[in-house]
Order: C-alpha cells, then sequence, then structure tokens
C-alpha cells in the first residue's frame, strides 16, 4: 500500500463501524449487535476504506477485528444484502463482488498483523473475515459456518476455499507394514 494519499484526510468517524487506536494498535469493531454485526453494503465500504487508511498510518501495528454483542458477524445481512442482490443487474452485482473481493484483500495485503477475536457466531461472510486475517482467536464461544449455499450464492468472491488450508488426506499403510 502507497504512503501517498493525495488530499484526502483520514475519516474521523465511520458509520458503520467503531475504530480505536490505542498505543499502535488499531480496534475494529463491527458494530450491529442487534443484528449479530450482519454486513450491509454500508459496512463493506467503510471495512474496505477504513483497511486501505489503516494501511497507509505508519503508527498502527496491528488490528484487531472483533463483534460488539453476543457474536463476531453472522456474514451480510438477509433483507439488506442477500434480497437487494435478487434485484441488481449484471453491473451492479459486478460492483458488489468487487468491493467484497476488495475487502478480503485488503486485509491479507495489510502491512501489519490482522487478528480476528472470534467470540459467538461467525457465519458466511463473517467466517470468511475471520479467515482472512492472519492469527483467529477464538473464545469458547466460537462457532464458524458457512452458509453461502444455503442463500444460493457460490462464495466464490469471498474465497473461503482458498483461505481455508487443504485437508490432508492420511497416507495408506504400506503393505506389509
Amino acid at each position: 500500500m502507497s504512503p501517498f494519499t493525495g488530499s484526502a484526510s483520514p475519516t474521523p468517524e465511520w458509520r458503520h463501524l467503531r475504530l480505536t487506536v490505542d498505543d499502535g494498535v488499531a480496534t475494529v469493531t463491527l458494530a450491529r449487535p442487534d443484528k449479530l454485526n450482519a454486513l450491509t453494503f454500508g459496512a463493506y465500504a467503510d471495512l474496505r476504506d477504513l483497511l486501505a487508511e489503516l494501511s497507509r498510518d505508519r503508527s498502527v501495528r496491528a488490528l484487531v477485528l472483533g463483534g460488539e454483542g453476543r457474536g463476531f458477524c453472522s456474514g451480510g445481512d438477509v433483507d439488506e444484502i442477500i434480497g437487494a442482490t435478487l434485484a441488481m443487474d449484471t453491473a451492479q452485482l459486478l460492483d458488489f463482488n468487487r468491493m467484497t473481493g476488495q475487502v478480503v484483500r485488503a486485509i491479507r495485503e495489510c502491512p501489519f498483523p490482522v487478528i480476528a477475536a472470534v467470540h459467538g457466531v461467525a457465519a458466511g461472510a463473517g467466517a470468511v473475515l475471520a479467515l482472512a486475517a492472519d492469527f483467529r482467536v477464538a473464545d469458547p464461544s466460537a462457532r464458524f459456518s458457512f452458509l453461502f449455499t444455503r442463500v444460493g450464492l457460490s462464495a466464490a468472491t469471498w474465497a473461503p476455499a482458498y483461505l481455508l488450508p487443504p485437508r490432508r488426506r492420511p497416507r495408506p499403510t504400506p503393505r506389509g507394514c
């Protein structure tokens, strides 16, 4: 990420999440506890833009991503995202898919470690946010779930297959051993 920012100043306040920075550690909290921190179009955009800003901030040395309330993130909001995508034309869907991919890419390319602090549910896109982080610290209450196919999505944009480590099959025991 280039440190050259042009004339844009850092965003002082975010609508869909909370940001605190203390002693070089940025803490980003998804802040929709009434909806288990389900993501909206605005939340995706805020995450994308915030990650770009933090990546240029030389004082940030680590990022902790968490969720407020009972869970980490329940994925895309069924009403505000899933339902809305059904009415989108191809160009709008492509723009949305690019934005979600930019969020994952921004997490993966941060110049500092990203730690997902997972408690409660981490479902769908929320599970992918946790997977994209460099480290995951999971509370005993943490539950990961991939629900894309239940709402008619392939999850290709969010790349869980890329982020999950491959399952290693046990090697067969050689005959005669």
